[in-house]
């Protein structure tokens, strides 16, 4: 269960290592070849077209993520192993945190377009930075925490 659980932060950290690169970039008003290369499976020549719906996609699957572990794996643990329920509690409150923070990314993501302003730039390059920072922080946090109860399963425990 850990392991799995492993793969997907390290792939939640792979993808906002890349949306924060396309964002730096985007910002810097720099070339738009490089950012295409590292986007080639898109039909699109628009960086800031990128930005908006790789951010918004991305934001969807975090959310999806914890969904998942609200629903599904929280109350597993809070069963098993009741000692942990302060750290699900902080856990499910940084949920909380990390979605409101991508529905801010997805809103800045979506106007972007249509209001290209530094000041909308700044906003969104903001906006990554804290999603950035917080979630590093929880997956970090929820990896430690988490990491000793799932390791010893190996599979769902029973009811």
């Amino acid at each position: 269960m850990f392991r799995e659980l492993l793969f997907i932060h390290t792939k939640l950290r792979r993808d906002l290592q890349r949306v924060r690169q396309l964002a730096d970039d985007v910002r810097a008003g720099g070339p738009v070849e490089p950012v295409l290369a590292g986007i080639r499976e898109l039909e699109t020549n628009s960086p800031l077209w990128r930005l908006k719906y790789g951010c918004m996609y991305y934001c969807r699957f975090v959310h999806l993520h914890h969904t998942i572990e609200d629903a599904a794996l929280f109350p597993m643990v809070r069963k098993h192993a009741p000692g942990l329920n302060r750290v699900i509690d902080q856990l499910e409150e940084d949920h909380l945190v990390v979605h409101h923070i991508t529905e801010r990314i997805a809103a800045l993501a979506g106007v972007l377009e249509a209001e290209e302003t530094d000041a909308r730039r700044e906003e969104l390059v903001a906006a990554l930075g804290e999603l950035e920072d917080h979630l590093l922080s929880h997956l970090d946090f929820e990896e430690q925490s988490l990491g000793p109860v799932l390791s010893q399963w190996h599979r769902w425990p029973v009811e």
